[in-house]
């Protein structure tokens, strides 16, 4: 792979339409590949990238004695061999979610779990997780709830209180793990949940496998129960597509997402209403999305992300071409990602001539007039593709540390560039 420093982002110049086939969903993907690991038999995971994201998982697994092997975009995963004894060291890169999912799978482990990656991911906070793995049995100890981490299990516990609004990884990674409990696992939410639709991901992909949930009001009860074996293909990323329906709404063009339907359980996929809002064309049918842009772009006023937060950054990068001023809400979680995607993009767009006004949850975007600017990233994917949208139609915008994008979406770039053609 070339590693750039710089990438210059052209204008485009006219009305395109193409297909885009997406990455397979990160969210569903490193969800399948946990519960791939605590299955009795084994598992074939189809249309996974190579994402970093994915590929850090994949080589924890493998630290764990789970049998990892790759052909093309399908994975083959046994887990004949995990390791529940010896101490083993994982270094998770930048992957939150594997993180938090990897962390729970620890529990179950007599040996040490130590945890380590990128400065990034040892920034963001798992506190409230690891609380409840130490409620649970397990000896932790932390750099304050963030990296480095270490947990020695097994767990013992059958019932665990829960915060869950500074992220819903948590109640999804224990959630996976519930199951293999010998007792399972009542879990009672103890706050305000935030990004519900990754919980009801959750619960979807564990029902795939055979396992149910009982859920009564805040408390949620998992009994003892078998993964199964299966071959699961992994749907395109709904927040990959939001890159490309935004690209299509901006510039009065029409994408057609080839491998994402409207029956995803991925939260994201409601951008696409957004779109709609703004004045877009969005049709379904069995085997795939089409986005069709606007001549001119509707008004947005104020909107709620709190249920499609990865989203929220991408429609930061519209905001500024919008006829008024766009309040967006909902963005508490957006402090602890890769970077503060309220800050950070507020800086950025302040680069670009772009007046905005942040508070704790929430940015107020107010169109100006834009100039060049070349784009800081944070090492945060998002942050990149985002703003490439918004540099389609400002000329002279560049995106720093364009590689990045390698996290969750390593044909980007090339996707990108079809929209030239």
């Amino acid at each position: 792979m070339r590693i750039e420093d710089s990438r210059e982002i052209r204008v485009i110049q006219r009305p395109f339409d193409i297909e885009v086939s997406l990455p397979g969903s990160k969210s569903v993907g490193l969800r399948q590949l946990a519960i791939s690991s605590l299955a009795r038999e084994p598992s074939v995971i189809q249309n996974l990238d190579r994402s970093s994201d994915i590929e850090a998982m994949t080589r924890a697994l493998g630290e764990l004695g789970v049998e990892v092997q790759r052909t093309g975009n399908s994975v083959h995963v046994d887990s004949t061999n995990f390791n529940f004894g010896s101490d083993v060291h994982l270094d998770l890169d930048m992957s939150g979610v594997s993180l938090r999912l990897l962390l729970a799978i620890s529990a179950l482990r007599k040996g040490s779990t130590t945890f380590g990656g990128h400065a990034s991911l040892r920034a963001r906070p798992n506190r409230h997780l690891l609380d409840a793995l130490e409620q649970l049995g397990c000896t932790v100890r932390s750099n304050d709830g963030r990296l480095p981490i270490s947990v020695s299990g097994p767990a013992v516990g059958d019932s665990v209180q829960l915060q869950t609004s500074v992220s819903s990884q948590y109640l999804s990674a224990l959630l996976l793990v519930a199951p293999v409990f010998k007792q399972g696992l009542c879990i009672e939410l103890i706050d305000e949940l935030t990004s519900a639709p990754y919980v009801e991901l959750t619960l979807n992909e564990m029902m795939q496998r055979g396992v149910s949930i009982q859920q009564d009001g805040n408390v949620l009860n998992v009994k003892p129960q078998i993964y199964s074996g299966s071959s699961i293909k992994v749907e395109g990323d709904a927040t990959a597509a939001t890159y490309f329906a935004a690209l299509a709404t901006l510039h009065n063009s029409t994408v057609r997402l080839t491998n994402l339907t409207s029956n995803t359980t991925q939260g994201d996929i409601e951008f696409l209403n957004v779109c709609e809002r703004l004045g877009a064309s969005v049709k379904h049918d069995p085997s795939g999305i089409t986005v069709s842009g606007p001549a001119q772009l509707n008004s947005l006023g104020e909107i709620c992300m709190i249920d499609m937060p990865d989203a929220a950054v991408t429609l930061m990068a519209l905001a500024p071409y919008l006829p008024d001023k766009t309040h967006i809400t909902g963005l508490a979680t957006l402090r602890h990602k890769e970077c503060d995607r309220i800050s950070c993009p507020a800086q950025e767009l302040q680069k670009a001539g772009i007046t905005t006004e942040e508070g704790p949850d929430h940015i107020t975007i107010i169109p100006s007039d834009m100039r060049p600017a070349r784009f800081d990233t944070y090492d945060d994917h998002r942050m990149a593709m985002s703003f490439a949208v918004f540099a389609t139609r400002t000329p002279g915008c560049s995106i720093q540390a364009p590689n990045c994008v390698e996290k969750t979406y390593s044909n980007f770039w090339t996707d990108l560039d079809r929209a030239y053609q």
